[in-house]
């Protein structure tokens, strides 16, 4: 428990003096008349009845009247809340000014702050403590006075079915704009969660849960995908908490997981050859990807799309030297680079080609004496096929051919100037007659690909160019928000023709790098971070018939448009990733274990 004398809970302000001091707020006359018409606190019942079900019109108007209630002797103590760039919601809880928000929007101890209340007043604090694991903080408004503050409960009486009221500044707080009431009943309770129907958007983190008694239960704190998904921090937590919230304090519980050092530190051995051959790869002076010792001369491995485009390429060895890089390979169906750095004598890595069952144990090797991340192998070898783009467009069978209903906004076929009451003929040249001829050509292109369309419009023939693109709208938009969850996702993460797929959790930076089984041995390159589930990694068995093209010269990418122009005026053609000149014997791949070696130049 905390101690009171730093909690300092004085009696009430009295409300008739917060509503005169509101009065005199032009600004905020209007929104606030309806809250100030009666300023009673609301009455106090037994906090079991509250999850009751109203039972008829009588009943709702009760509930009603002490939600009135609570809006009006709450409002004055809630806050807008910005932090930098950041902001939130959050409520005082002593006329001192300490105020209860969510541990993410603290961010960390000693931040400024600027407080905004409801009658247009700002004024300034700073970030105290916070509880990360709990997502419970604390703030304090530096400006010395005495503040409208709400009262803190406790969390003994929340029943399931509890009749709640959420506060807050929905998006951020509007000058224009009271805080927010929204109602609801408690779901479910624990220590640490209580979950319930008020519905919660961004902005409204850190604002209060109260209960119709007007005290303070709980701290809104995040939401899942349903409307019925929302999560505060139980004020119990800030009570246990109190001290170390109140003097600054920041932490994490103790939790046992993959990724502990005790855990990492058991694959110290594991991990010990591998990591002499890892290296740390820059582009335009910027993390970009790891790469691997692919030759003992100066060759290093890496994946291809993190450094496509850059100006500039580093390569960091385990030996702390920084050295410039050439791109002399680019094997694009897998994603693959071969950079070449001036330096010799590097140690020889140990390939197997061996397959490893799922659920082996899989080490992604850093340049530390511990891996970087660890996991398992999730499926055997398997394709990753592309990302499937659409035009947009929703078709009806027609007499001459597909006939476009509706385009959606803001999809290829929309941005190409399709339209509906449109018929398509063609496609790529091909005749188009049914809507399933239409599909299927498009299931065969990948995302980004442009279609020809030739489309009867009013008795002309037209034609447009339009790419397939992903639809985007609100259902995609949260899949892809957590799917990336906290790492974000490969640029690149589609069509591969054999990867390892394993759970490990990696940065799209820390591709690119060497994946070892617990024999220490390299069993594949980590290609791309599929998702939150996943993580790809190219077989030693693929990369390793792959490494003499790519050294050789035969896959190196174009030259500059300005480095072409100046050497040969004749237009060049961009070397093709699949076919092989041949005025370079290509030698056989090495075996596995034995060490890829640059081919000698053709006398």
């Amino acid at each position: 428990m905390f101690p009171l004398d730093s909690f300092r809970l004085p009696s009430r302000r009295p409300i008739a003096h917060l509503l005169l001091t509101l009065a005199v707020a032009v600004a905020w006359a209007a929104p606030l008349a309806a809250l100030a018409d009666d300023a009673k606190a609301p009455p106090q019942n037994p906090g079991s009845s509250d999850a009751a079900n109203p039972a008829n019109l009588e009943d709702l108007k009760k509930i009603e009247e002490r939600v009135r209630a609570v809006a009006r002797q709450v409002i004055p103590a809630i806050v807008g809340i910005k932090v930098g760039s950041a902001g939130g919601s959050g409520v005082v809880v002593s006329e001192d000014g300490l105020v209860l928000t969510a541990g993410h929007v603290v961010g960390k101890p000693g931040q400024d702050v600027t407080f905004y209340f409801a009658d247009g007043r700002s004024v300034p604090g700073k970030t105290l403590g916070l509880y990360r694991s709990a997502d419970a903080g604390m703030m304090r408004i530096t400006k010395k006075g005495k503040y409208a503050f709400v009262e803190v409960g406790d969390n003994e009486e929340m029943a399931p079915g509890k009749w709640l009221v959420a506060m807050g500044h929905p998006f951020g707080f509007r000058p224009s704009r009271p805080p927010v009431v929204r109602v609801g009943r408690l779901i479910r309770a624990s220590e640490t969660t209580l979950q319930t129907d008020c519905p919660l958007i961004s902005g409204d983190s850190g604002g209060p849960l109260l209960d119709l008694n007007g005290k303070l239960v709980g701290i809104n704190s995040r939401i899942g995908g349903g409307a019925e998904q929302n999560f505060h921090v139980p004020v119990g937590v800030f009570v246990e908490n109190w001290d170390r919230l109140l003097t600054g304090d920041n932490w994490l519980d103790e939790t046992l997981a993959r990724t502990d050092d005790a855990v990492k530190e058991a694959f110290k051995e594991v991990v010990s050859a591998a990591r002499q051959c890892v290296a740390v790869v820059k582009a335009d002076d910027e993390p970009a990807a790891l790469g691997v010792i692919a030759g003992p001369n100066g060759w290093i491995l890496t994946k291809a799309s993190e450094i496509d485009g850059k100006k500039e390429i580093k390569v960091t060895l385990t030996d702390r030297r920084e050295l410039p890089a050439e791109v002399v390979g680019i094997h694009t169906q897998h994603d693959l680079a071969m950079l070449k750095i001036e330096a010799d004598a590097l140690p020889r890595i140990d390939w197997t080609s061996a397959k490893p069952p799922v659920g082996s144990w899989l080490a992604t090797v850093g340049v530390s004496e511990t891996p970087l991340a660890v996991g398992a192998l999730s499926t055997p070898t398997i394709s990753i096929p592309p990302q499937q783009g659409k035009l947009g467009i929703v078709v009806s069978e027609g007499d001459k051919g597909p006939k476009i209903l509706k385009v959606l906004s803001g999809a290829g076929a929309d941005k190409a100037g399709l339209k509906a009451e449109d018929v398509i003929v063609q496609c790529d040249g091909k005749r188009i007659k049914k809507r399933l001829d239409l599909t299927k050509l498009i299931s065969r292109r990948k995302l980004g690909d442009t279609l020809k369309l030739l489309v009867l419009r009013g008795g002309k023939e037209l034609s447009f160019s339009a790419r397939l693109l992903p639809i985007e709208n609100e259902k995609t938009r949260e899949r892809q928000r957590l799917n990336a969850s906290t790492t974000g996702l490969s640029k690149r993460r589609d069509n591969f023709p054999a990867v390892l797929q394993h759970d490990t959790v990696l940065r799209p930076d820390q591709c690119g790098g060497p994946v070892v089984d617990l024999s220490g041995k390299v069993v594949g390159i980590n290609i791309a971070r599929g998702g939150r589930t996943e993580t790809y990694c190219i077989p030693t068995a693929t990369v390793l018939p792959l490494m003499y093209d790519l050294m050789s010269g035969r896959l190196a990418p174009p030259k500059p448009a300005e480095a072409v122009a100046e050497k040969d005026p004749a237009p060049q053609a961009a070397p093709d990733a699949e076919k092989k000149q041949p005025e370079t014997p290509a030698p056989a791949a090495p075996s596995s274990g034995e060490e890829a070696q640059p081919p000698r130049k053709a006398a």
